[in-house]
């Protein structure tokens, strides 16, 4: 699972699910981040992923089991919502406990997958033809950046590597992000030697 970009991939990579817009789920995500654990120290901005799976989610009901990498080949991660029950390649729980943005940004998205009630986040590649905003993995993706990256510090930073330090993610991630924004409108490019962001 990478925060990725749209325009990689010519197809989306989940299920068609009720369609939301990045506007949709930028306001899901700023009512859900005031109800999740952050990182002692990081100035309100870095969501705790460990204390989300551990704590935030177990209180709403869901538990997690790791696997070993090898029976997990093909995902970091998937949930099966009816059986409340998130399941993380043992190297992502691992990564977790130690803060590594790859295995954070995994239990967010799997947080993503369940506030947004999609119903077989395991299941991969399409069914029938749908577009990017009604795609499952898309909007979970969309909503992990707006969680993990809100748009108060997106716009009070001056590079993606600020961005990516202050917030926990990965520049590219952040990259992303913050050009999306731009893109959209919802705040102004920062010029750089480099583009938009640095």
């Amino acid at each position: 699972m990478i925060l990725g970009n749209e325009s990689t991939s010519r197809t989306p990579s989940g299920y068609k699910v009720a369609a939301m817009s990045y506007a949709k789920l930028e306001d899901v995500a700023e009512r859900l981040r005031p109800l999740l654990p952050l990182v002692a120290g990081s100035g309100g901005n870095r969501i705790d992923a460990w204390r989300t799976l551990e704590i935030t989610l177990r209180k709403a009901g869901y538990e997690y089991r790791s696997e070993e990498i090898a029976s997990l080949d093909d995902c970091a991660a998937f949930t099966i919502p009816e059986r409340r029950l998130i399941v993380l390649r043992e190297d992502v729980y691992d990564g977790v406990t130690e803060e590594n943005v790859f295995s954070r940004s995994t239990v967010i998205h799997e947080l993503s997958h369940i506030v947004l009630e999609h119903a077989v986040t395991l299941q991969r590649g399409p069914i029938g033809q749908h577009r990017f905003f009604e795609d499952s993995e898309w909007q979970a993706k969309a909503l992990t950046a707006a969680i993990m990256m809100p748009l108060a510090v997106c716009r009070s930073v001056a590079s993606a590597f600020d961005l990516a330090q202050l917030c926990g993610t990965s520049v590219q991630a952040a990259t992303y992000r913050l050009d999306r924004l731009v893109k959209d409108g919802v705040i102004p490019a920062k010029a750089s030697s480099s583009g938009l962001f640095d």
